[in-house]
């Protein structure tokens, strides 16, 4: 019985290590050639510009900056684009097929509800 609660327990500290901050996050959206790209700067807790328009099946290339710690930028019901490590830059690819509003949010635990939230109008 201990045996098995400290394998469990190894188990679940590799678990959370190799997680991090991004657990069940994917790597950034392949962007494509020729993709128009939008400069998103992310600090805490707030994206700049936190509004954003493009064109219906427009390929977009998200370039997120981080000023400080880890973010990302995730569509809500679209999945992560893009996550950065702080002081970095990163790219992410992005088509919205419909015209209409998205929410985009950082996911990293309490930024969304600090603030960390934006819109894009896809028209």
């Amino acid at each position: 019985m201990r045996r098995s609660v400290a394998l469990l327990v190894a188990c679940l500290i590799a678990f959370a290590a190799s997680a991090g901050s991004h657990a069940g996050a994917s790597s950034d959206a392949p962007v494509k050639a020729g993709a128009r790209k939008i400069k998103v700067e992310a600090s805490n807790f707030e994206f700049g510009p936190d509004k954003i328009k493009v064109r219906a099946r427009e390929n977009i290339a998200i370039v997120l900056h981080s000023k400080d710690g880890p973010h990302d930028f995730t569509l809500e019901h679209g999945g992560l684009v893009v996550k950065v490590s702080g002081g970095k830059t990163a790219k992410g690819g992005l088509r919205l097929a419909k015209p209409g509003k998205y929410t985009f949010f950082c996911s990293i635990p309490g930024h969304r509800a600090a603030g960390m939230v934006g819109t894009i109008t896809a028209s």
